[in-house]
């Protein structure tokens, strides 16, 4: 196969997580590496010593343009990278772009994105997700997208413009609960199962009273109503479920396009449908994290 030849090494940099691109002049990867050197994983490395390392065989281009999305243009970042107030699109996002200070490399430092809530004045931020966003939707897009993760986030894009967001904590609050609370007492062997998340769905689609609602994991389980491996399941769906019910009251039912891959992605898609979502489409994130990077590329003329 022929490609073309090398334009721009792209890279979507989290906290845990690494993932690197290199684009020919037509747009296309010509190869990809993941490596373990998110921030949580540098150790005694520098940023540049780190991207370094990893620039080899193909990547072995320390003449092209680098450009670097996620939490690398945090605070505890290579270079901060202040975050863009919504609305926002491409040409907002290109504007905030970071140089990052290196001897040898020409790095730029996608910025974050921030939101504010009009009625209450609450912030949110996000990291790397505007990237994903603009890879699914394009220049132009429009439509409602949710990432599932630590902190999901559901966006609303509107004529390419992402014009606000909103944050949750629910895969850190399952991890907590689960771990270092009373409700994981009685979890054991935990497997999918349907039933229990659906009826965890919805019950947070008909209670708005959270912390009384997510009690019940502990009653449902010391009642025998639902199985030690069915709690999980359960607690899943009170989680999701309550999300869930905030984005309804927010957005409507309307398609919803989820960005990311997986187990979690499945799972908020069986929520959505069981809720009354007809169109729910799951896309790759490692694809929309690319097509995103070379998109804000062009928008910056960092290539031709």
């Amino acid at each position: 196969m022929t490609y073309a030849a090398p334009a721009l090494i792209a890279c979507d940099w989290g906290t845990t997580n690494f993932r690197m691109f290199l684009f020919g002049t037509d747009g296309e990867i010509i190869a990809r590496h993941a490596a373990n050197i998110g921030l949580k994983n540098l150790g005694v490395l520098s940023f540049e010593q780190a991207l370094a390392s990893v620039m080899k065989d193909d990547f072995d281009r320390p003449d092209l343009p680098i450009l670097l999305s996620g939490m690398v243009g945090s605070r505890q970042g290579w270079a901060e990278a202040p975050y863009v107030a919504c609305p926002a699109g491409l040409k907002e996002i290109v504007a905030g772009l970071v140089t990052a200070q290196s001897d040898k490399l020409k790095v730029k430092i996608v910025p974050g994105l921030s939101s504010q809530n009009a009625d209450t004045g609450i912030h949110n931020v996000m990291r790397g997700e505007e990237t994903q966003i603009y890879g699914c939707a394009g220049p132009k897009g429009e439509g409602v997208f949710l990432l599932p993760g630590t902190h999901s986030k559901w966006a609303k894009l509107e004529a390419g413009v992402i014009t606000g967001f909103s944050s949750y904590m629910t895969g850190e609050m399952f991890s907590l609960l689960k771990s270092h609370s009373i409700l994981g007492d009685l979890m054991a062997d935990d497997i999918d199962d349907v039933d229990a998340f659906k009826l965890g769905v919805d019950r947070a689609m008909n209670d708005k009273s959270f912390l009384s609602l997510i009690f019940s994991v502990r009653t449902e389980g010391l009642f025998g109503k639902i199985a030690p491996q069915s709690l999980s399941s359960y607690m899943s769906g009170l989680l999701i479920g309550s999300e869930v019910r905030v984005e309804i009251l927010r957005h409507g039912v309307r398609p919803v396009g989820i960005i990311g891959d997986g187990t979690l992605s499945k799972l908020y898609k069986r929520a959505l449908e069981h809720t009354g979502f007809s169109e729910v489409t799951i896309h790759d994130g490692d694809t929309a994290s690319a097509k995103g990077l070379w998109a804000i590329a062009q928008q910056a003329e960092l290539v031709l």
